[in-house]
């Protein structure tokens, strides 16, 4: 039933802006995540087409690895494969994921407009934070990302999802780096792709809901968060310890949280993986190791094949943006 809104009524409004009976009834629903488990019920997906051809052999490690480290002379560890992917494989492989997001009961909304100039759209999840009443606007690092987000505008306001605000000026942060922890809190990776005034910026738009946004420094190895750090279950996180800092993982200790380690014999992207519902996360079927190591401590764990879309340098969590979760107790 709507919540029956005094329409005619001079009579203030007391309400948050973001209260889930006004959602509904002016917005169609209840826009926003305030958790990273409740069961899903809306993620924004783009569908790889042509563009994807015009990625080089080095994509992958354009998107999944920071460009500073081709400054730094010697080796160091690869994040992605440098080969090429099948792009007919690509888009196969995105199809059954989406599939299997449909299947857990979660409505795909796909990104609008002309995609042909950015051949990295695959990836929405970097497109937004999603906040409790709706969503910040990314603003991306690199020039060949740079356009998703008008792209993003014109699809969030097509389906009527509120635009909290957007990074701006100097500030720039993207959404794989950004997780809302809980009611009450947010946690953002600091990197090459999220800087301190993005950071400030995102701090700011959070006070209003009285969101605490935790900021955590990330080595120079990595870009974003989803890269060593997931929530699978309401208590229970997927971490990789050697790249996240002692501070933060006390923390995740001192809430309670129950801490595994992704298995170090599973590709560096296996952590990339999605919760759909507490308990149950779709997983890269790369990672063996690590989903083994979820069933053993009661994750359901769904697998999907996403070797292709791996050599582009990201993973489930990348191609996914929640834009609607049920909330948790």
């Amino acid at each position: 039933m709507h919540y029956k809104f005094p329409y005619l009524s001079r009579k203030l409004v007391s309400e948050d802006s973001h209260n889930r009976m006004l959602m509904e009834t002016i917005w169609g629903q209840n826009f926003g995540v305030d958790n990273p488990t409740g069961q899903i019920r809306q993620v924004l997906m783009h569908r790889p087409g042509h563009e994807i051809t015009k990625l080089h052999e080095q994509s992958g490690q354009i998107e999944s690895g920071p460009l500073l480290l081709h400054q730094i002379k010697g080796n160091t560890h690869n994040n992605s494969p440098s080969e090429l992917p099948d792009p007919a494989l690509v888009k196969a492989q995105h199809k059954a994921l989406t599939r299997a997001l449909e299947k857990e009961g979660a409505e795909i909304v796909y990104l609008e407009g002309q995609t042909d100039p950015w051949p990295e759209a695959m990836f929405t999840r970097d497109l937004g934070m999603m906040i409790p009443g709706g969503v910040i606007l990314s603003r991306f690092t690199l020039y060949i990302r740079y356009g998703e987000t008008r792209l993003a505008e014109q699809t969030f306001s097509r389906f009527g999802v509120p635009i909290l605000g957007t990074v701006q000026g100097g500030g720039f942060a993207e959404g794989g780096s950004f997780i809302m922890l809980d009611k009450h809190t947010a946690v953002i990776g600091r990197s090459e792709r999220v800087n301190p005034e993005g950071i400030q910026q995102i701090k700011q738009i959070l006070s209003i809901q009285n969101i605490e946004l935790i900021a955590v420094e990330l080595p120079a190895s990595i870009i974003h968060l989803d890269e060593a750090f997931l929530m699978v279950d309401q208590n229970k996180a997927l971490v990789n310890i050697a790249l996240l800092p002692f501070w933060f993982l006390d923390g995740l200790h001192q809430r309670h949280i129950e801490m595994l380690h992704v298995d170090p014999r599973d590709p560096a992207l296996a952590i990339n993986g999605l919760a759909v519902a507490p308990g149950r996360v779709l997983f890269s079927s790369s990672g063996k190791y690590t989903m083994d190591l979820l069933s053993h401590h009661g994750i359901e764990v769904i697998p999907v094949d996403i070797s292709e879309i791996e050599k582009l340098g990201g993973g489930i969590h990348c191609c996914t943006l929640p834009l609607l979760r049920d909330s948790l107790l």
